[in-house]
């Protein structure tokens, strides 16, 4: 009896290979491209205080980014982080100004933990569409934060306040080294425990997740809850970096995080990411904006090229993807 096999053909392998290739490494390929370049206009960017300098501007958003990838590799989102950011740097200010920079910068990672887990509760358990949930729970946060400051910056006026957000060792700055800390351990969690492998399973398929045993509503409130508590410390360094924050304090934030994600190529579909991905998508965005600066091209375009970038990432994202199906 004959029995019958099938082969790969040769041709296919090597295009299906070259395309996973392109996709897992591809970033990397575009951030080594960016530094090539950036350095070839100006020198003065590879320099060790404007590696650190940009490491201490990008720390907050790079925590947010960090935690962000949590809540989207489980098929979430959160649009409310920009008001959740302002009012924890607000209410660090605020306790700042009668109580100890530890005190302040607390209430404000516990601010962040109560929107988060409220973020949260209101995904995983009353079942609200994640993006219909935090624009909500965002105009409410930036209410309360207007509300509270009356539209006025609130001042810290002790010099210790500011230590952590614009204080540095050896050159190297706190929050920089903050920041590195956080996603270096934020990526062990991901990539080495249970409770990474849940989130890449709840990401992949929910129900399918559900029916193993995994307890699929916990795992997605508590990455908001993570993110609440990163979006506090974020804030609190921002309030520490400026001495002072106010309502409104950067709306921007939002799409520089959701930018540093998905340029990292972390699906928004979820259970596709890694929280490598995110630092070299941090890196990307923070080589583009210094980079503008330094080789004198007007800032008013860089919002044309982060939004160049999304859809580029996304487009190339769902493009491998149907070829990768279709073969």
């Amino acid at each position: 009896m004959t029995q019958l096999t099938t082969q790969t053909p040769p041709s296919f392998s090597l295009n299906l290979n070259f395309s996973r290739l392109i996709r897992t490494y591809g970033i990397i390929l575009t951030l080594v491209l960016l530094l090539v370049v950036v350095t070839a206009g100006n020198p003065a960017f590879i320099s060790q205080q404007n590696l650190f300098n940009m490491l201490s501007q990008w720390a907050p958003a790079g925590i947010m980014a960090a935690a962000m990838t949590f809540v989207i590799l489980t098929g979430g989102f959160d649009l409310s982080i920009a008001s959740g950011y302002s009012l924890c740097a607000v209410i660090a200010a605020y306790v700042g100004q009668s109580y100890p920079p530890g005190a302040a910068f607390a209430a404000a990672i516990a601010a962040g933990l109560l929107f988060g887990l409220a973020n949260g509760l209101l995904v995983a358990v009353v079942r609200i569409n994640p993006f219909i949930t935090t624009v909500g729970t965002g105009f409410i946060i930036n209410g309360v934060a207007l509300v509270l400051t009356q539209n006025a910056a609130f001042l810290v006026s002790n010099e210790s306040f500011s230590v952590l957000g614009a204080g540095r060792w050896h050159g190297v700055p706190y929050s920089g080294a903050l920041f590195v800390v956080i996603i270096l351990a934020l990526g062990f969690v991901l990539s080495r425990t249970v409770y990474g492998e849940a989130i890449y399973a709840v990401g992949g398929n929910y129900e399918a997740a559900k029916l193993s045993g995994i307890r699929v509503r916990a795992v997605v409130a508590s990455t908001y809850v993570l993110l609440g508590g990163c979006v506090g410390l974020a804030g609190s360094i921002a309030a520490s970096q400026l001495s002072s924050a106010q309502a409104n304090l950067d709306p921007s934030v939002l799409f520089d995080v959701l930018t540093i994600v998905v340029v990292g190529g972390t699906s928004l579909s979820g259970g596709v990411g890694a929280m490598w991905r995110t630092a070299v998508g941090l890196g990307i965005i923070a080589t583009i904006s210094n980079g503008f600066i330094l080789l004198d091209i007007s800032p008013y375009y860089q919002s044309i090229i982060k939004g160049a970038i999304i859809v580029a990432a996304l487009a190339l994202d769902t493009g491998l993807q149907r070829y990768a199906s279709r073969r």
